[in-house]
């Protein structure tokens, strides 16, 4: 109960911090932006990366998203909350460049829980390295094979640590929906990673 109360007060410390920091730069302050680049990049870069599937792409998305938020913000309206709305920015964003990616070339997503292009030394046996990289190998197949309106929900509640709110806020829908797309999503995994081993 007291680490929610914690982590509740967090959240309410973060937007509190995000709403002034949109109030500041709405004032001329450019400077107050860099609190939200310097908080958001991160975050950010794990959704591009794992949307695009390249460091340098992700990368590039990661600027455009800060610049196109940037230059949106006089559409942001202060009694709402900054991360859903940020979040949303990216999310159009990386859904046209993977769009039009998946045109030229096709959808690449990267394994859950890898953030980088090579392996690294985990200090594993390497028979049981063998093993996860398969199953992530597994997984990123599986998960590219989701409808995007599946793969979205769940990468944004389960990759990303949205809460179902947040998730609703950023995809435009009702959180009810979130809970049947994500469950939807879950159930799909399953049966295509039974399918794939």
């Amino acid at each position: 109960m007291e680490t929610e109360k914690r982590a509740s007060a967090d959240r309410e410390f973060e937007e509190a911090s995000d709403l002034l920091a949109v109030q500041e730069t709405l004032r001329g302050n450019r400077n107050a932006f860099a609190a939200i680049v310097q908080r958001y990049t991160p975050l950010l870069y794990s959704l591009a990366f794992r949307m695009l599937g390249h460091g340098e792409e992700a990368e590039e998305a990661v600027q455009e998203i800060l610049l196109r938020a940037f230059r949106g913000l006089e559409r942001f309206r202060l009694g709402s909350r900054f991360h859903p709305w940020l979040y949303t920015v990216a999310l159009n964003y990386l859904r046209t460049v993977a769009r039009h990616r998946h045109r030229r070339r096709g959808l690449r997503l990267v394994p859950l829980g890898e953030e980088t292009d090579a392996v690294t030394d985990r200090g594993e046996h390497p028979g049981t390295a063998l093993e996860r990289e398969d199953g992530e190998r597994l997984a990123r197949r599986a998960l590219a094979e989701l409808a995007p309106l599946y793969r979205e929900v769940f990468l944004l509640r389960e990759v990303e640590g949205l809460s179902v709110r947040d998730a609703a806020e950023t995809l435009g829908i009702p959180e009810g929906t979130v809970k049947v797309r994500l469950h939807r999503a879950r159930q799909e995994l399953a049966r295509r990673l039974a399918e794939l081993d």
